[in-house]
C-alpha cells in the first residue's frame, strides 16, 4: 500500500504518482515545490504556471499574450515564450489523457501555501491479505488472498 502524490495540477486532476516514502509528493513534485520555494527574479513581472499538462500551457499562453497586449514584455521575448509552449505541448504525455485521475473536490493550503489534494492510499496486489481495511474494502478480492495465502504455503514448503 502506498500514497498517491498529493499534487494537484493546474485542471484540478490530482498527480496519479506514488508519494515518496513520509512525503506528500512523488519525486517529480517534490522537487518542483523545492525549486519553487528557491529564490528566484520574476520573470518581468509574469507567474508563469509549471507546464505539466495542457492546462497548465493554455493558463501560460494567456498570461503571455495578456502581458504582450499591456505592453509588459516585447514581441520578441512573447515570440521566444510561445515558442517554449509550443515545444512543451508536443512534449504532453498524450497517452496519461486515458486514464481519467479523480478531480480534486477539496485541499488542504500549508503553511508554506502549498495545496495538497486530501491523502489516497492505493493497494498494490498482495495487500490485502495485511490490510486493515479489507472487510469494508470495495477492492478487496477474497479470491485474491486465498491465492496469495496457498502461494505463501507453497513457498514455506
Amino acid at each position: 500500500m502506498y500514497q498517491l502524490c498529493r499534487h494537484i495540477k493546474t485542471n484540478g486532476k490530482r498527480c496519479q504518482s506514488p508519494a515518496l516514502l513520509g512525503a506528500a509528493y512523488c519525486y517529480f513534485h517534490s522537487r518542483v515545490h523545492t525549486m519553487a520555494k528557491a529564490k528566484t527574479t520574476v520573470f518581468d513581472d509574469i507567474k508563469l504556471p509549471m507546464l505539466e499538462d495542457s492546462a497548465s500551457i493554455q493558463v501560460a499562453i494567456s498570461q503571455i499574450i495578456a502581458a504582450f497586449l499591456s505592453s509588459r514584455i516585447d514581441a520578441r521575448r512573447t515570440g521566444l515564450l510561445l515558442y517554449a509552449l509550443q515545444i512543451a505541448s508536443q512534449n504532453i504525455d498524450r497517452a496519461s489523457y486515458r486514464k481519467d485521475p479523480e478531480t480534486v473536490h477539496s485541499m488542504t493550503v500549508t503553511g508554506e501555501g502549498d495545496e495538497l489534494a486530501p491523502e489516497e492510499e492505493v493497494c498494490e496486489t498482495g495487500d490485502c491479505a495485511s490490510c486493515n481495511e479489507r472487510d469494508t474494502c470495495e477492492d478487496c478480492d477474497p479470491e485474491e488472498e486465498d491465492e496469495e495465502l496457498t502461494e505463501e504455503e507453497v513457498d514455506k514448503m
